[in-house]
């Protein structure tokens, strides 16, 4: 801001979790003033209705881009010391492994053929990684401790970020932003045009924030972007399963011909403010076959995705094998490009070069990670001119925008 006491209306595009996260910390700046500024969200459908309601919700330290991820894992537990996250989006410190897996042959009395026999010597992984079948783990590597890794609900994160947002000022609007209007110079922004129950209205602005992830091309052409799509189920497992995600390679159970297994990632997940019960959360690999729907709305859900992730739980675990699958659900991510694990891709987070016009997407997989983070230093950004908590060059805009930075 040029100043504490010169008007600021902020409105930003998307209500998932680096929209939302934006709004709670434009509301606790220091230059923040309710009477004079104002902060909206502005959601075509439902607040954390896209990949922000669907996401398996690790925070790692150890995530990238390594400008950005210690600082939004740290935020993380920040917030949920500063406003019961524990309790109200499941938030808790787990172990995170890779691990090569042994399908079985498995039914509700147990594993029915088995490629050896249970080990009783000393064994190189934890004991409480009991609910996975006996013969089935094959090695385990340890990529994540207590000290810095963790994990939310991410639908719950979000919808409770949007909450105190609204408690400290900001506003929401469900509307579908279908317009960026700029001055006549086409060098700053005036307003937001969005559609809401039939009618179209302009949204006066000072400062837009484009956070509408993998939508963010439709309202922005100049951010490219993939929009891979991926599966999920949620499961009520038969017991309680220890805090360890687990990023698996499945071998096929012996003599199984199928071609089809999957290795999905899963998730062990404690009760929260919605289910009193602990559930696994697990998500199969992405595809780029189906386009990008209007909205999240129209996201469509291929059960047989689902079932093939379903699938690959049951042959590796008898408490996922004897529990029942509680949702079934599909999301599309924002990908600058594909890339290999590890490499460093984005996110893009800052100004476009148009006055008053901001970004903040293609966080791929790390978008729930790195919401906290981005929500931080994209309200320093506009408010103050620039970062003041880490060191955001790498995630400048100008790195990864198309075209030249002039209105259209």
């Amino acid at each position: 801001m040029a100043s504490p006491g010169t008007p600021r209306k902020i409105v930003i595009i998307g209500g998932g979790a680096i929209g939302c996260s934006s709004a709670y910390f434009l509301t606790r700046h220091a230059f923040y003033n309710s009477q004079i500024h104002s902060v909206t969200i502005l959601e075509a459908s439902l607040i954390a209705g896209g990949a922000s309601g669907t996401s398996g919700g690790l925070l790692a330290e150890w995530a990238t881009p390594k400008c950005l991820a210690p600082l939004s894992f740290k935020l993380h537990g920040d917030l949920a010391e500063k406003h019961g996250g524990e309790k109200l989006w499941g938030y808790r410190k787990v172990y995170c492994a890779e691990v090569d897996l042994q399908a079985q042959n498995v039914d509700a009395s147990g594993i029915q053929t088995s490629s050896e026999k249970v080990n009783n010597g000393k064994s190189t992984h934890p004991s409480s990684l009991d609910w996975l079948l006996p013969g089935s783990l094959k090695s385990y590597k340890e990529i994540g401790n207590h000290n810095n890794t963790a994990q939310v609900d991410s639908c719950l994160y979000t919808t409770h970020l949007a909450q105190f947002a609204v408690e400290g000022g900001a506003k929401i609007i469900k509307g579908r932003a279908t317009k960026i209007n700029y001055s006549a110079d086409l060098k700053r922004v005036v307003s937001v045009t969005y559609c809401a129950e039939g009618n179209t209205t302009d949204l006066e602005a000072s400062d837009v924030l484009i956070a509408a992830g993998p939508w963010t091309p439709k309202i922005f052409p100049r951010a490219a972007l993939l929009t891979p799509r991926g599966h999920s189920v949620v499961v009520q497992p038969s017991r309680n399963l220890s805090p360890h995600i687990l990023f698996p390679h499945i071998k096929p159970a012996p003599g199984d011909t199928c071609d089809h297994l999957i290795s999905p990632e899963i998730y062990p997940r404690p009760p929260d403010a919605l289910l009193d019960f602990e559930t696994a959360y697990s998500s199969g690999p992405d595809n780029y076959e189906v386009a990008l729907p209007p909205s999240t709305e129209e996201v469509w859900v291929d059960y047989q995705r689902c079932e093939d992730v379903w699938n690959a739980l049951k042959s590796v675990s008898q408490p996922i094998h004897d529990g029942k699958v509680i949702m079934r659900r599909a999301c599309y991510k924002p990908q600058i490009r594909q890339h290999e694990d590890g490499e460093e891709v984005g996110p893009m987070v800052g100004p476009t070069g148009i006055e008053g016009l901001w970004i903040a997407t293609g966080h791929d997989e790390w978008g729930m990670q790195n919401s906290a983070g981005t929500g931080l230093v994209i309200s320093e950004m506009i408010v103050e001119g620039n970062a003041k908590s880490t060191d955001c060059e790498p995630l400048d805009p100008k790195h990864f925008l198309k075209g030249e930075a002039l209105a259209t």
